[in-house]
């Protein structure tokens, strides 16, 4: 040790009871740190159970969230698709629609819905279902809307049916030839 050195610089030399105060400081300063290593054990220890109830609450919270996520994206790819079929039914059958030369529907507009009916069979997916089909004036102006439902994926959520609207005018001077 150098007391000295240390007590030199103080411009004091250490008395004996003094030197038993700075040693019994040194070793209370190493038994402290011998205490905190086995405290930071113990308590390393003790936290290794808080690492696993973590896991276990976050594993299925993460489960639930990407589950919710998933049948989002199904529920909208089938909403979508039911769209689509709808829409190309609406527009098939307003081109089927007969007009007379002075601009008035033919009052026989069965062959439209048939037309739209069977577009909406071919191109729906599975899980579509039609709901109903109407041609005629639609604000003053020849159209056809189709009206379907399709049911969501229902993995997370109960299923529930989507219904979707879809109307197709049929615009003055093209028909079904000029397409």
């Amino acid at each position: 040790m150098k007391w000295n050195a240390d007590w030199r610089w103080y411009g004091c030399t250490p008395t004996p009871h003094l030197r038993l105060l700075i040693a019994d400081w040194k070793i209370s300063k190493i038994s402290n740190r011998r205490n905190s290593f086995l405290q930071s054990t113990i308590k390393n220890q003790m936290e290794r159970g808080q690492a696993v109830a973590h896991f276990a609450i976050l594993i299925p919270v993460t489960i639930l969230f990407f589950l919710g996520v998933v049948d989002y994206m199904v529920s909208n790819a089938r909403a979508m698709d039911t769209v689509a079929a709808a829409d190309l039914a609406a527009h098939a059958g307003a081109q089927s629609i007969t007009l007379l030369p002075d601009g008035t529907i033919d009052s026989d507009v069965s062959l439209a819905q048939q037309v739209a009916t069977a577009y909406f069979a071919a191109q729906a997916p599975q899980e579509a279902a039609l709901g109903s089909v109407s041609c005629g004036l639609v604000q003053n102006r020849p159209a056809c809307q189709v009206s379907a439902a399709v049911q969501s994926a229902g993995w997370l959520l109960p299923p529930q049916w989507i219904t979707v609207h879809a109307i197709g005018y049929l615009a003055y001077g093209v028909t079904e030839d000029d397409q």
